[in-house]
């Protein structure tokens, strides 16, 4: 596998953790119990700081050589930078509204749970077409000459949540995303000890 496809790859799978923090959270203000700001703050600042000046710039830059290489595959995709284009929008009306339920602005808790889970709901969808389309036809159709290329023009920015270095801003939310998972891990151990064996 082409090492820019494994990066982006991880980069999905590290956003889907995130998602699911930010669902999380948004459940718990949904059912009016308190939810963590400060995560669903930092959430959305990785959200609007590293997939688009990152994640997203590299997509483009492969889809653009997948455009040359296969032009049938890449309108199969459709407008992937229009879809880049359309998160960000889903995004600041998600963070507009957290913004300002944490400025005690009046707002209604149903419009902040739906814009929250319009961006959720977007995301996913949006991985989940280019894992099934994107990438696979990225991982056909273009050479070794251009991964190679790629490579070298690829953002080297280090993730600053999930990468070698975590930003001071996002030390709670990776505390946090550690903890809930060792809890799912020792919750499902649980659960597969006491199924019964067939």
């Amino acid at each position: 596998m082409p090492q820019p496809i494994d990066l982006l790859r991880r980069e999905h799978a590290n956003i889907a953790t995130l998602l699911r923090t930010l669902e999380w959270q948004v459940a718990a203000f949904k059912n009016d119990s308190l939810p963590d700001y400060e995560v669903i703050r930092a959430t959305l600042d990785y959200f609007r700081s590293f997939p688009d000046t990152c994640h997203h710039p590299k997509e483009d830059l492969i889809f653009a050589r997948l455009r040359e290489r296969d032009p049938a595959a890449a309108e199969r995709i459709g407008d992937l930078q229009k879809a880049h284009e359309q998160l960000a929008a889903r995004l600041h009306d998600a963070a507009a509204g957290m913004r300002a339920v944490l400025d005690e602005v009046e707002v209604s808790r149903d419009a902040v749970v739906r814009w929250a889970s319009d961006f959720i709901d977007q995301q996913r969808q949006h991985i989940s077409m280019e894992e099934a389309l994107f990438l696979p036809a990225a991982e056909r159709s273009l050479t070794a000459k251009d991964w190679s290329d790629l490579t070298a023009q690829l953002t080297k920015a280090d993730d600053p949540l999930f990468g070698a270095q975590v930003s001071a801003r996002f030390d709670q939310l990776r505390e946090t995303i550690l903890a809930w998972q060792a809890e799912d891990e020792t919750a499902s151990a649980a659960r597969q000890r006491h199924q019964p064996s067939r």
